[in-house]
């Protein structure tokens, strides 16, 4: 599965990996953008077998890396896996990083997906499963204003964060204020910064889910792309 055109070498250019982990409930995915200029292309995606172990998952990404011209950076989601995990596969590949999916963090990571899709600046290519994963993430606000993001029963949305993963790599790091390090103290901002956005929904309402067209971004009672390049997914009632 490749969304970089025929006469083009798909191995051949800058590319970022996203890796999400899971083993008896979830699966593990991991998905690979090449980067030209300011847009993405979805060149891999892989997923496991329920208990697939880790030690395959990271075999797979040594493969990767080899086969890739130039893999600039690897995001891989170390929730619930520990420290020592993520320090063995830094040890066994370059350029890995950990990323702890905490509610913030998944907000950003999605948002920059949402941005990078608004834009036009994604390609992928029609896979009925990766654009069902997208289609169908729920998100809802905590009473602390984050952003919660889950799956309907009976579903995976592992291909959907690998993917995400492998996005959020390719931005460039953003030095950090640490308001410690200037004043020996942590002060709370009188405001909230965050830009006040619902990652795959546009500026719904909380607690209101719309479901758009992957294609266009349009709401499905208003996208009028044609069969073959919208999800063909009925949209609920």
């Amino acid at each position: 599965m490749s969304a970089v055109p025929g006469d083009k070498l798909w191995n051949v250019g800058t590319f970022f990996i996203g890796t999400d982990l899971g083993q008896k409930v979830d699966h593990s995915a991991v998905a690979v953008v090449r980067k030209d200029g300011d847009v993405l292309s979805l060149v891999h995606m892989k997923r496991f077998k329920l208990g697939t172990e880790y030690g395959v998952v990271i075999g797979h990404m040594k493969l990767l890396q080899k086969a890739l011209q130039t893999v600039h950076r690897i995001y891989i989601d170390r929730t619930g896996v520990g420290e020592f995990f993520v320090e063995q596969a830094e040890k066994e590949i370059k350029k890995i990083r950990g990323i702890m999916l905490s509610l913030p963090e998944k907000e950003n990571i999605m948002v920059s997906m949402k941005r990078k899709m608004e834009k036009g600046q994604l390609r992928i290519p029609y896979d009925s499963e990766l654009i069902n994963e997208i289609n169908v993430e729920r998100y809802e606000q905590t009473q602390t204003n984050q952003t919660k993001f889950s799956h309907p029963n009976g579903t995976h949305d592992d291909r959907l964060w690998a993917l995400a993963l492998a996005i959020y790599a390719s931005i460039p790091d953003i030095p950090r204020f640490v308001p410690f390090a200037a004043f020996g103290h942590i002060s709370k901002p009188r405001w909230d910064y965050r830009p006040k956005e619902y990652p795959l929904s546009g500026n719904a309402p909380p607690n209101k889910t719309i479901h758009r067209c992957l294609a266009c971004w349009k709401p499905y009672t208003e996208c009028r792309c044609p069969p073959g390049v919208r999800n063909e997914r009925s949209p609920p009632s």
